[in-house]
């Protein structure tokens, strides 16, 4: 194994990932001075942990998306709303509403729903597509 040193911090950290220290104090940081109250409640809220936690597993801890339309696992890392909070608060905690995939494909899914109405709807029709599929897939097992 490879490492290098965290620029940052200066930890001894595996080459080509990012340092877990750092990562989190990122996130602390995007959650103090980027995100709202409201949403920062929310993702820090036990309801939205625990469902984290259950997508998933459902998902086998795999990127659905990468998994669905390339025929590959890579590890997944972010429960996405794919009816996003902003847009349908009641959807937040609804699991059919979310699905796990890659930091690379959430930036990817994201960089869709920027470019427009269009897109993102398309986008979205393509990520619960995914869902129907790990559902059936589900149910027959």
């Amino acid at each position: 194994m490879l490492t290098t040193i965290c620029g940052r911090c200066g930890k001894l950290i595996q080459q080509g990932t990012k340092c877990p220290s750092c990562e989190a104090d990122r996130q602390r940081e995007y959650d103090r001075d980027h995100r709202n109250k409201d949403s920062r409640d929310f993702y820090n809220s036990k309801s939205w942990k625990l469902l984290q936690k259950a997508v998933a597993s459902r998902a086998g801890y795999a990127d659905e998306y990468i998994r669905f339309y390339k025929g590959r696992i890579e590890p997944g890392k972010i429960a996405h709303h794919i009816q996003p909070v902003s847009d349908r608060p009641d959807l937040g905690l609804v699991g059919r509403n979310i699905i796990f995939v890659s930091a690379a494909t959430h930036q990817m899914i994201h960089a869709e729903y920027a470019k427009g109405e269009k897109e993102k709807e398309e986008m979205q029709r393509r990520l619960y597509r995914v869902l129907m599929e790990s559902e059936n897939n589900f149910e027959d097992s």
